[in-house]
């Protein structure tokens, strides 16, 4: 899914991410936690907070239990 110019990341949007090590994966970003969910972040977390205003082709810096790390923001659609 292709995003357009102005699109920026927010609650609801589904953002496809390329990650520091190469793998490429859609997540979506929720107000809260679905354990059986494994696509869905929240707004609050390390990633999400990180992600949200962004658009396509920003690279986020944000924390995880091993240290910063980085993804490129490949593209953005939303929730449907």
């Amino acid at each position: 899914m292709a995003s357009e110019p102005n699109v920026r990341a927010e609650v609801g949007s589904t953002v496809t991410l390329r990650f520091a090590d190469g793998t490429e994966q859609a997540l979506h970003i929720g107000e809260s936690a679905n354990a059986d969910d494994a696509t869905l972040i929240t707004h609050d977390s390390p990633l999400g907070s990180a992600l949200l205003g962004r658009s396509a082709g920003d690279t986020v810096r944000y924390r995880t239990p091993a240290g910063q790390t980085t993804a490129e923001v490949l593209s953005l659609g939303d929730a449907s």
